[in-house]
């Protein structure tokens, strides 16, 4: 997709290193926004998205500010332990505070680009800001803006070691996929709540994730394009239904959802994967709200352990 073709001449063109004497040096990076000059090895970072959070957990670095939705929780134990509990919410993803964002001073803003364009030029008032496309990026993008992170902070090559490991994991778990597969099988992940189901697509980060480790999805890829709604589609039950996926994996936002209250419905119980009992339950956090390459580990952990018990009700 575009997306990845943008990010992977970011990684070709590297950064420019501009040097005086015994100066702090600083680095040009290239991204979604425009070219934004950042210092080196920036130590006062503020990040408004999870997936940079975990960009800079993946490579043992740890932000002054982050945004947690206003709700410590959602930063994970996986996350704390790795950059602490000093940090200073900044608030929402969706309308961080840029009040709060000046007062911790920082010397790198990372951004969303669907989330902060419209405040881009506010937040590089504040600090030097690079904007990347988490929200409606796939799994393969994310990694690659992991990469772009790692280059920005000055842990280019710490990143790409991460990454090595991160993709001797999925390689891992790629191959013990096979065993959950037969002809004819699809798989779906998605999220619900008592507001409804909403299924992600193939070009969705779990979608491709899902793809990627070999797993054919139930939703079609017909129409894909880059908005979030595209990405992730209410869906009804007759839709679902209609999808009937083999295979389902639902992140619970709510304890009382949709699915709950379908579960009498005789079009909910022809579902082939309610019919055979091939319904699984796994972090609706962990695998929606949350990505790259820590996050995708969580998943990878989850997602072995399901397709064990699809693989054993197959009788393989």
């Amino acid at each position: 997709m575009g997306n990845r073709r943008f990010l992977s001449s970011l990684a070709a063109a590297g950064f420019a290193l501009l040097s005086l004497g015994g100066i702090a040096q600083a680095r040009d990076v290239q991204h979604e926004l425009g070219t934004t000059n950042v210092p080196d090895e920036p130590k006062r970072i503020v990040v408004l998205e999870f997936s940079f959070i975990d960009s800079l957990a993946a490579v043992g670095v740890a932000p002054v500010g982050l945004t947690d939705d206003n709700k410590p929780e959602r930063i994970t134990e996986q996350y704390r332990a790795i950059i602490g509990n000093d940090f200073v919410s900044v608030g929402t993803r969706k309308s961080p505070s840029l009040e709060m964002i000046a007062s911790l001073q920082p010397d790198l803003i990372i951004a969303d680009k669907t989330r902060h364009s419209s405040a881009y030029k506010s937040l590089s008032a504040i600090a030097p800001t690079i904007v990347l496309d988490s929200l409606t990026g796939d799994y393969h993008s994310a990694l690659e803006q992991a990469q772009v992170i790692g280059d920005a902070i000055g842990k280019s090559e710490e990143m790409k070691a991460r990454v090595a490991a991160h993709t001797a994991r999925f390689e891992s778990v790629k191959a013990n996929v096979a065993n959950a597969k037969k002809e004819g099988r699809t798989f779906q992940f998605g999220v619900v709540s008592s507001r409804g189901l909403y299924l992600h697509a193939p070009h969705s980060y779990n979608g491709s994730l899902l793809m990627a480790l070999g797993l054919p999805l139930s939703l079609s890829a017909e129409g894909a394009g880059v908005s979030y709604e595209s990405a992730y589609v209410k869906t009804s039950l007759e839709q679902l239904s209609e999808i009937n996926p083999g295979v389902l994996l639902l992140g619970r936002y709510s304890e009382n959802t949709v699915t709950d209250q379908w579960k009498d419905e005789p079009l909910y119980k022809a579902v082939t994967a309610v019919k055979e009992e091939q319904v699984y339950y796994v972090s609706g956090h962990n695998w929606a709200r949350l990505r790259g390459i820590v996050a995708s580990e969580l998943t990878f952990d989850e997602l072995e352990a399901a397709l064990a018990k699809v693989a054993e009700k197959t009788g393989k």
